[in-house]
Parts: C-alpha cells; structure tokens; sequence
C-alpha cells in the first residue's frame, strides 16, 4: 500500500511539472504570436504611410503640417478598417523618420557638405 501512494505521488509530481512546462510554452507561444502581429501590423502601415506621403507631397496648396495631418487621418482611418489599434505617437515618429530620409536623399547639390 505505501509502495503505490509513493508511486502515485511521483506520478502526480510528473504530471504536474508537465502541466506547468506546457503552460509556460503556451504563454511564450501566444506572446510570439502577438509580437509577430505587431510586427506585420507595423510594416503594413509604414508602407501605407509611404503611400499616402506620397500624395500628400502632391498636394500644393497645404503646409507641411496639414499634409502631416492628412496622412494621419488616413492612417487612423486605415487602422479603424482594418480593425487594429491607432497609435498616434508612433505614426508621428514614422512620418518623421520617412521626412528626415527624403530630406537627406533630395539635397541639393549645393546643399550637401564637402566630404574633404
């Protein structure tokens, strides 16, 4: 009888660190498969925010901050039918990285420092 309560308890113990290690795997699993989200979403909307600076640049008659206003409400739009969440912060540091780029690509000649 005392042989198979001890018997019974190292099986209970397995069975529970067993039960624990998947759970611990499951939390990682679902945890990737968010940041993994995140990611995708993330460079979906860059690109989406590409585009849609591009045609902001073709509107004349609008400051740089109402182009800028444009594109977020675009964006904003975008991630409403698309069903993920808006971050404004975030988009104001993508718009502007892709602004400092541009800049930096489309200097003028006369603009750009001497290299020597």
């Amino acid at each position: 009888m005392l042989e198979v309560l001890l018997e019974i308890k190292e099986l209970l113990a397995i069975i529970v660190s067993l039960i624990l290690g998947m759970l611990v795997l499951i939390k990682k699993l679902v945890k990737n498969i968010k940041l993994k989200n995140n990611a995708i979403t993330l460079n979906e909307v860059e690109r989406v925010i590409k585009g849609y600076i591009g045609i902001a640049e073709g509107f004349m008659n609008f400051s740089g901050e109402e182009k800028k206003e444009w594109v977020k409400t675009k964006i904003n739009q975008y991630a409403i039918d698309n069903g993920f969440k808006y971050n404004e912060k975030r988009t104001d540091e993508i718009i502007e990285n892709l602004i400092l780029l541009t800049k930096k690509v489309n200097r003028r000649d006369k603009d750009k420092e001497e290299l020597l």
